[in-house]
């Protein structure tokens, strides 16, 4: 996994940890003041929708490095009240963030793996560029600490912490400007199927039909842009992809009418399986591609997929055009984890800067 968090949208960061468990133990660190307090702040939570969320902040109390930056100054001492949105223990809880008018949210998602916890922090809403980083800055220097803690060790410094992830989070930032751009140009559309989601993306690519069908069917040329897969491509036939991610993504081909329709189940490791289908039609010299990915559960899990199929599109662009490969930094494309409902956005108030440290 890699160490830095996940800039999902340019509003959105996620940030993923696995810890110590159990499960029980990691909830209690985020819902019980004086456990809290070790890691991130103190503060009484009423585990309940509308129940009131305190947070008192003491930065200097959580690693050997007491003095603050001169350029969060202003947050020593800080305190808030927020607002519980959701509370499943020992799974969720998902508050606001930020104070009156319109707060951020802030969701905590736990899962248990094994003998250990993936938490997924997820920050959504924030307004700037300098929001996001500060705020994936913050998470990142907190989570830090809150892993010594679980784990028993000395707590590493917040503010050097913070510092570097910062740095990351900048550069990262650049590269993910370049790629939300490109995603624009998708028209990503959310549907509501009653029951279900759906995320639908259109784009015009500069290649002939037959060669983009041969991007996505033919187990030489995926590689190339997407994963390699294992497998019969024919209908019934059931091919395994490796995207690079934690788990294996296994998709049963439903139709097949080349070179204009491909549709497969998608299932990532053993999370719920949905559906994806490929449109392909002659436009000009060019291809009308339409992608639409079915059996979302809920909107902003279609948003996410949609999300990871606008950078894996990005990728068969370039490649169909003889250019390098998006960064890395923009992939997580196929990760189910990240297409969760959690969300979560940090900020410190109107006293406050509103990027988090």
């Amino acid at each position: 996994m890699n160490d830095h968090g996940q800039i999902l949208d340019p509003g959105t960061v996620r940030i993923e940890r696995v810890l110590p468990g159990p499960i029980e133990r990691v909830w209690r660190y985020i819902t019980e003041s004086e456990l809290r307090a070790r890691w991130l702040a103190a503060g009484e939570f009423e585990l309940r929708p509308g129940g009131r969320a305190e947070l008192r902040f003491d930065h200097a109390s959580l690693s050997p490095e007491k003095a603050y930056p001169e350029k969060y100054k202003s947050a020593e001492g800080a305190r808030g009240v927020e607002t519980v949105l959701a509370c499943e223990a020992p799974r969720l809880l998902k508050i606001t963030w930020g104070g009156a008018g319109q707060p951020a949210e802030v969701s905590f998602e736990l899962t248990p793996v094994d003998d250990k916890v993936r938490l997924v922090v997820t920050s959504r809403r924030l307004a700037t560029r300098d929001d996001l980083v500060g705020t994936a800055s913050g998470w990142h220097a907190h989570l830090a600490i809150l892993g010594d803690v679980l784990t028993e060790q000395p707590p590493r410094g917040f503010w050097s912490t913070h510092e570097v992830a910062a740095r990351g989070y900048a550069q990262r930032m650049e590269v993910m400007d370049e790629c939300f751009r490109w995603s624009k140009s998708t028209g990503r559309e959310l549907r509501d199927h009653g029951s279900a989601w759906s995320s639908l993306l259109r784009r015009r690519l500069d290649a002939p039909i037959e060669r983009v069908w041969a991007a996505w069917t033919d187990p030489e040329v995926l590689p190339n842009w997407l994963g390699k897969p294992t497998g019969a491509f024919a209908v019934g036939g059931t091919v395994v992809l490796d995207l690079s991610q934690p788990h294996l993504t296994t998709c049963e081909i439903v139709a097949c009418e080349a070179p204009t329709l491909l549709r497969t189940t998608w299932r990532y490791g053993d999370f719920g399986e949905s559906e994806v289908e490929l449109r392909l039609a002659r436009d000009g010299d060019g291809t009308a591609l339409e992608l639409e990915h079915f059996a979302c559960r809920t909107a902003d899990e279609a948003r996410g997929t949609g999300g990871g199929w606008e950078v894996a599109i990005h990728s068969l662009d370039n490649f169909l055009r003889g250019l390098p490969p998006p960064s890395d930094i923009t992939f997580p494309a196929m990760d189910h984890a990240w297409s969760g409902v959690m969300s979560l956005r940090t900020g410190y108030g109107e006293q406050r800067p509103r990027a988090m440290p």
